[in-house]
């Protein structure tokens, strides 16, 4: 594993735990893309994505990271967590650039039944984003 691999997982793990809404975005490239399970079309606002990223682990009871698989710069990140007592496991799927920061995150999540729930209260989340206000979701 590469150093700048090394410090993105540190930064990462940190910035979840913390809920450490700028020290992620300080990890995360401009015009970095977002696939998420509950949309079909991927995102690459910023803004847009530390909001979503902010609500999935609000959102995610428990959220907790239990194994991590490392290519290059190419990593996988599973977890589990409930969400209103469905429990869940989950993989972020991210991409770095050169520089250590994340160009992509693609998550995949199961079972339906969480993924629907998820789905429901992500929308709430993801309607209630503001750009002028973006800072402070």
């Amino acid at each position: 594993m590469s150093a700048l691999t090394k410090e993105f997982l540190a930064d990462w793990h940190k910035a979840v735990k913390h809920r450490d809404r700028e020290l992620l975005s300080s990890i995360i490239a401009e015009g970095c893309e977002l696939r998420s399970p509950v949309v079909w079309k991927p995102t690459a606002d910023k803004d847009y994505l530390l909001h979503i990223l902010m609500g999935v682990i609000t959102v995610v009871e428990g959220f907790e990271y239990r194994d991590e698989w490392i290519k290059e710069n190419e990593i996988i990140l599973e977890f589990t967590g409930t969400v209103d007592g469905k429990g869940l496991t989950a993989i972020d799927r991210i991409t770095l650039d050169e520089n250590g920061k994340m160009v992509c995150i693609e998550v995949m999540m199961r079972p339906l039944n969480t993924l629907i729930e998820f789905a429901t209260r992500m929308r709430e989340h993801a309607l209630a984003y503001k750009p002028d206000n973006a800072a402070n979701a």
